[in-house]
């Protein structure tokens, strides 16, 4: 019972009633939608239809609760070496950064510059985390939430199978560079202060196989062997039997 429950021992209550949510941050590779709204709308209208913008999906429609103008978000993908061309402005160095720290960046470039008032609305389009090994359907998942926890990853893939490994659920996350690994024991009640109970977006979720699921599968091998052993020697005595 132990090998397979989740959460054992007591939740403390008061140490986990309180929690913070980690800042999504903008990573390579990261499809991020900007709509740019303003006290002027035809001024706001460049940034927001600019052919050096590519569109990997259709328009959103939005409406700023500044101005009540309804805007498009062009789609911009962060390269590898970090950055977005804004339109007007050029090359932005991006990466690292949460929302708020983009649109401080924004309003440095774009306010009383090009625009008065502006305001941004910005969204992470290709979230994704990769669940594998002992799951029941390992596999690369969207996710349209800001945060997802490790048991929301787990119920994505269909659950953990009978041979996972509860308390070796290693989290692979990569940012800034480097490669952080993290290891989850979801039998504990303890997790949930885990800084990696919250996935972040491009983590890999991969799940330990317990030793019993090893040493069954060697077992049939050696059951297999005994078989054909035995069929070999049934066929040696009756071929000595006929001379």
């Amino acid at each position: 019972m132990k090998q397979v429950q989740y959460l054992q021992g007591d939740v403390l209550v008061q140490k986990n009633a309180s929690y913070a949510l980690p800042e999504q941050r903008v990573q390579k590779g990261d499809q991020l939608s900007i709509a740019v709204s303003s006290d002027n709308p035809s001024a706001s209208a460049v940034f927001n239809s600019a052919s050096s913008v590519t569109r990997i999906t259709d328009p959103v429609s939005v409406q700023s609760a500044a101005s009540g103008v309804s805007t498009t978000m062009p789609v911009y993908e962060v390269d590898e070496k970090g950055m977005i061309v804004f339109p007007l402005i050029g090359q932005l160095q991006v990466e690292g950064l949460n929302k708020e720290e983009l649109r401080r960046m924004l309003d440095s470039k774009l306010k009383d510059t090009y625009l008065t008032n502006p305001q941004y609305t910005i969204r992470f389009l290709n979230s994704k985390i990769t669940v594998f090994g002992e799951v029941q359907r390992p596999g690369v998942y969207e996710v349209n939430k800001l945060t997802v926890n490790i048991f929301e990853a787990l119920t994505l893939a269909g659950d953990l199978t009978f041979y996972a490994r509860r308390d070796n659920i290693m989290v692979i996350r990569e940012q800034n560079g480097k490669r952080e690994f993290g290891r989850l024991n979801v039998s504990d009640a303890d997790i949930f202060s885990s800084p990696f109970y919250y996935l972040q977006q491009n983590d890999m979720v991969f799940v330990d196989a317990r030793s019993s699921k090893i040493r069954g599968t060697d077992q049939g091998w050696l059951k297999n062997a005994s078989l054909v052993l035995s069929i070999l020697t049934a066929v040696s005595i009756l071929v000595n039997i006929v001379r």
